[in-house]
């Protein structure tokens, strides 16, 4: 999918193309930085790509990926002077340490680790791929919805599997990776976990109060040391231990503090988050036609995108020239636009070309 959309991609219109961490973060700094322009503290980033989204699972969700994406999204908003360094928190402990131990090993092995990344199995290349489609079997609905929806229809789940393996060794893994976010040299920001190393062992009344207890212990801004921290990027929460963490974190600082928010998964999201502003959003979508039978031929590509303060954006390349905006649309300032608005769209786009 990445080789397939970055032929059509037209940065003119498009901005920066989120390749790889550094690249979606230099994209996402610029709509915070107009969202904060605007007076908004607390906002919402979504790159609806598998390495960035937990919700794939662990074969697609690469955890290194989406940490990288906030460092240099830290990065980015301290070099333009909007914060002066920033807590990063992912879920828990687990999590901060296996980030930790990726990070030290970088700086212990230099090139010689991403030499091993760069060489590593070609079945394992979707974890390379920080837009690699999942397959039709594993698709998310939101995707499988709009595709089955278009003109040029999504091959079956068999020959889907053949045209990924097909194409696999054209697909050039982005060669950034972020070795160049260490573990010993984070000036931008400190890396932690809303919960710490505490074990919630309760589903039942006692959870909220445990959990309340861990973010009191550990999602707390430094700010008497040299460099106090000013800000807040929250990593992938989405189950109902995170739910809790991010209300108290947001009854603590939602009023005082930045506080982005990466690629939650919530299904509902907190009161906490009414005023919050969805400023950056990606979702990329491809459908192939059934009577392709190589796997590097593709059919219609378009992408949905926010960038504040824009609106959502519908962008489409029916003949393999380029993408062209296609429409606006109607979508929320929390979520993306509907699947139906969305085929919609491309669908009204097909036909006026015709």
């Amino acid at each position: 999918m990445r080789a397939m959309l970055e032929s059509s991609w037209d940065e003119n219109t498009m901005g920066i193309i989120p390749s790889g961490p550094e690249q979606a973060a230099a994209a996402a700094a610029d709509a915070v930085a107009s969202a904060m322009a605007e007076n908004h503290n607390v906002v919402l980033i979504d790159l609806r790509l598998p390495s960035y989204d937990i919700s794939e699972g662990p074969k697609f969700y690469d955890i290194m990926a989406a940490s990288d994406f906030c460092s240099f999204l830290s990065d980015r908003l301290r070099d333009r002077n909007l914060i002066r360094k920033s807590l990063v928190l992912c879920r828990n402990e687990k999590e901060r340490l296996e980030i930790e131990r990726v990070r030290s090993q970088r700086d212990d092995q230099g090139e010689a680790i991403q030499d091993v990344i760069d060489n590593r199995d070609d079945d394992s290349s979707a974890d390379n791929d920080l837009w690699e489609e999942t397959g039709n079997e594993e698709i998310d609905d939101f995707r499988a919805k709009l595709m089955d929806s278009w003109d040029a229809p999504v091959v079956d789940a068999d020959k889907t599997k053949d045209s990924a393996s097909a194409s696999k060794p054209q697909l050039s893994a982005p060669k950034v990776m972020s070795k160049r976010v260490s573990g010993k040299t984070q000036s931008s920001h400190r890396l932690w976990s809303m919960i710490g190393n505490v074990e919630i062992t309760s589903n039942g009344p006692d959870m909220f109060d445990q959990v309340v207890a861990a973010v009191d212990e550990n999602a707390i801004l430094s700010t008497t040391t040299s460099e106090p921290e000013d800000a807040l990027i929250i990593l992938s929460p989405y189950d109902t231990t995170d739910v809790i963490a991010m209300r108290r974190t947001l009854a603590r600082y939602g009023q005082t503090r930045t506080i982005i928010i990466v690629n939650h998964r919530m299904e509902k999201l907190p009161t906490e988050l009414h005023s919050a502003q969805l400023v950056y959003g990606i979702l990329p979508l491809i459908a192939r036609s059934r009577s392709k039978q190589d796997g590097n031929d593709s059919g219609l590509k378009a992408v949905v995108m926010k960038r504040f303060p824009s609106e959502w954006s519908l962008y489409v390349d029916v003949y393999g020239d380029g993408f062209v905006e296609a429409n606006k649309l109607a979508g929320s300032d929390k979520d993306f636009p509907s699947p139906d608005s969305i085929a919609m769209a491309v669908q009204k786009h097909i036909e006026k070309l015709k």
